[in-house]
Formats: C-alpha cells, structure tokens, sequence
C-alpha cells in the first residue's frame, strides 16, 4: 500500500471555484490524502456518459456536493465508453462479499473504500463515509482529466470531529460558501459560525451591524453547510468581548466595558432570546458560549480591557453565567461548548505557553465546577512542544475535550497527534481562522484549511 499525493489536483478545482469569487489564492491544496491506496498501470475512462447511481439518503442530503460531481464529470466528453459509478452505503449483510480488510475499514464511521474496475463502486461505512469517497473520486477524475487507474483507496479518519471556525462579520455569504466548499474538499464535518453582530436576528436589532447579513442569507448558507456534509454549531461570544454585542447598546448591563453583568436578570432578558432564535432558526444539536478570555486576566489584558478602576469579574460570576446558559442550552436539548483558557493557570502547566492560560486568580478553581457534559474547546496557538497536558487534566476532570489550533503548523500537527491519542475523551479538533477571513487574507485562510484538514484526518 501506499500514500496517494494529491497535492497536484489544484488547478482544475480552482476553475471550478473561482469563476465567481476571483480574489481567493489560486493556491488551495485540497488535502487529506488517503490512507491507503493501491493502484495498477491501467486505467478506466470516466466522462459525462458515465452512469452515477447514488442512495437516495446521499443525494438527497448532500445535493450540492452531488451536483458538484455531476458537473465534474460532466466537462470530461471522450469517444471511449465511460465506466458507471456506483454508491452504496455498508451494512452487515455485506460482509461476506467484501474482504476482511474492507470490512475492517468500513466498522470505522465515515471511512471508504473506493474500489476502481470495469465499474467504480464506492462504499460508504455512512452517509458521510460516501460523500467523502465521492469527494476525493472527484478530485482524481479531474486531476487525472477522467482516467483513472483501476485499483482500490481505503480510506478513514482519526477524529471524531473535525470543525472549521469562521466568524461571519464583515464577509459575505460568497465568501463563507466558498470556504465550505473547500471544508467539504478537506473532509470536516463540522462548521463553528461565530454569529458576533453580523447577522441581523430579530433579537439582535440593537446589535448587529448595518451592513448585516439577513435571517434568509444566514439560513441559506447555513443550509449550503449541510449539504456539504458540515454539522452546524452556533457561536455567540457571551460574557466576554461584548464590544461586538453589549457594548454601548445595553450600558446599564455592563459589569465592565468588556464583560456583561450575571448578577442583573435583565442580563439574560436580553441573552436568552438570542440563544433561542439561534436555536429556532439551526435547531443545532451543540452551541459554544464563548467565554474566553476575561478581561482583566494578565496585566496586559487588565491595560486594554479595563478602564481606570474597573475590576476582573470575580470568578463565581463567571461560573453562575455558565451555569445559568448551560441550564437552558440543556433544557432545550441542547449541548455546550466553552472555551476552555480561563480554566487553566500556568503554574499547572509550565512546560506549556503561559500567555494561552488564563484561569490565575481563582478561575482555574472552576475546572471541579463546571458542569461536566460541557465540552471543553482548549486552545492553543503558537505552542511548539508535542504534548498538551492541559487537554489531558480536563479528560481527567471528567470532560471531554477539543484541541483547538489557528495559523502555527507545527502546533496544528502536534496538537492534533496529541488529542487522537488520549485515552478517552478526545473528541477531535477545530481549526480556527478569526480575522483573516474578514481581513480576505485568502492566502493564510487557504493554508490554515489545507493544513489543519490533513492533520485532523491523519493524526496518528
């Protein structure tokens, strides 16, 4: 067996992509390669005669991606005959026509096997196991301009989850589409959309921003997501860095011009509705609350967030705000996600960068109190050691955990290893882009997508 490089099936992607959106970097890689891979010196031709006979439970929840394939291949006209494609989902009824091996690979969820012979068959273990088989089918028919060579890709992940973070404000609904289709090309199945004030919910009117997308262009990006193959989790920053929600729109709720007050019922009069229409709108099965960050947590964060005589919330307010979210999100079916750095203090963990551990001051107190079914998103950017203890002590305290990256490969690599080899509780990772997506820093996106997504599905 060995590793097939798909690092050179860009430029027929990007004509693909970039008719509609020419300021991206027409650089993308579309990774992660597969795991396993045989191929042959023969090839087979696939071309716009070629037959596509998919389930009903793929094409129907993942329209786009399919008619992504069927335009594909339909732009590959040849005299030849083409060979027919066909889906089909695992079951056990299967396993005495399949090998041992296949078998094997298909017990894990969202694994594939692409089998390329006088007909191509690719077997799903899921529903997403097959869109992703389809998906990288259709990066090798392009590259290869529709011939192909027989032989087999065995495919699977090494994380449960595998999330892309993109915060909506300032940017456009083309915008965030376009890096959607490249999650799906990168195999995430998940997508963080931090809300902030740039969508005008009816609940926000007093918050979001001018030029703010409407209800309807949120739920059709949202809607373009899933078809994608991407779960959706809704993001609002609650508690902190209301400079971009509270601020100057609700004054009277302000414990400091950083962080809102969870002692004032009228605090969550305001937060709730929000969280409520959200969940209306996405009906999200998880929702991240935010929470990072307090202002006033170092010297250098009390200079910039505080003014002259303000004080760092006590950390029992933060934990009664968390509490009180978490009591609703769990009301309502819904799980909670958190950020995870003001759980944590550096004397815990010196052998990791201090500047990305908050909890001093009490806060890190709270890891025995949180409730435990809140997943713990820990964070962190520039670390260039290859264990994370951080990750390990909330596993230990009972949590499960996702690591979370931004631009550093090496963290993204380590990081990434790191959390698929914990014993228990590591749920998989996030990649986050913050403001390069609204500074159109296309190139730094791009890489930051195409690292992290080989690196979360190729962890170990």
């Amino acid at each position: 067996m060995k590793r097939l490089c798909l690092y050179s099936l860009i430029p027929v992607f990007l004509s693909m992509f970039f008719i509609s959106t020419p300021c991206f970097s027409s650089t993308i890689t579309f990774v992660p390669n597969p795991k396993e891979v045989d191929f042959k010196d023969t090839k087979v031709i696939v071309g716009s005669k070629s037959s596509l006979n998919i389930p009903t439970t793929v094409s129907d929840r993942f329209t786009v991606s399919i008619d992504s394939f069927k335009s594909s291949i339909g732009t590959l006209t040849t005299l030849e005959d083409n060979v027919p494609i066909t889906v089909v989902i695992f079951s056990q009824k299967m396993k005495d026509s399949l090998s041992k091996d296949i078998v094997s690979i298909l017990n894990w969820r969202e694994s594939y096997v692409i089998a390329i012979g006088d007909n191509i068959r690719v077997i799903g273990a899921d529903e997403l196991g097959a869109l992703h088989g389809l998906t990288t089918l259709e990066r090798l028919i392009i590259d290869r301009k529709g011939k192909i060579p027989r032989g087999r890709i065995m495919d699977w992940p090494d994380h449960k989850i595998r999330a892309l973070h993109l915060v909506l404000r300032l940017t456009t609904p083309d915008d965030i589409k376009q890096l959607i289709k490249y999650a799906r090309f990168g195999h995430y199945n998940t997508l963080i959309l931090g809300v902030a004030d740039g969508v005008g919910l009816k609940t926000m009117s007093r918050i979001a921003r001018k030029n703010a997308w409407t209800v309807e262009q949120f739920l059709d990006v949202v809607n373009f997501a899933k078809e994608n193959g991407l779960d959706i989790i809704p993001n609002l920053n609650l508690l902190t860095h209301q400079s971009l929600l509270f601020g100057n729109k609700y004054p009277d709720l302000m414990y400091n011009q950083d962080t809102y007050d969870p002692r004032k019922e009228e605090t969550y009069a305001a937060v709730l509705p929000m969280i409520h229409e959200l969940i209306e709108l996405i009906h999200p099965k998880s929702f991240h609350i935010g929470h990072d960050e307090v202002a006033g947590h170092n010297e250098n964060s009390k200079k910039k967030k505080l003014s002259k005589g303000e004080k760092i919330l006590p950390a029992e307010l933060f934990l009664k705000d968390v509490e009180r979210i978490h009591t609703y999100l769990k009301g309502r079916g819904v799980e909670t996600w958190m950020w995870g750095d003001m759980l944590i203090a550096p004397d815990e963990f010196p052998a990791m960068l201090a500047r990305h551990l908050h909890g001093a001051q009490e806060y890190a107190s709270l890891r025995d109190k949180i409730p435990k079914d809140i997943v713990i998103c820990d964070w962190h950017y520039f670390d260039k050691q290859s264990e994370f203890p951080s990750a390990l002590s909330f596993v230990k305290d009972g949590y499960r955990v996702l690591g979370a990256t931004w631009t550093s490969e090496e963290t993204i690599k380590n990081f990434s290893r790191y959390i698929a080899n914990l014993p228990t509780g590591g749920e998989g990772m996030i990649a986050t882009t913050w403001f390069h997506v609204q500074k159109k820093d296309w190139n730094l996106v791009n890489k930051i997508i195409v690292t992290s997504s080989e690196s979360f599905w190729n962890a170990k």
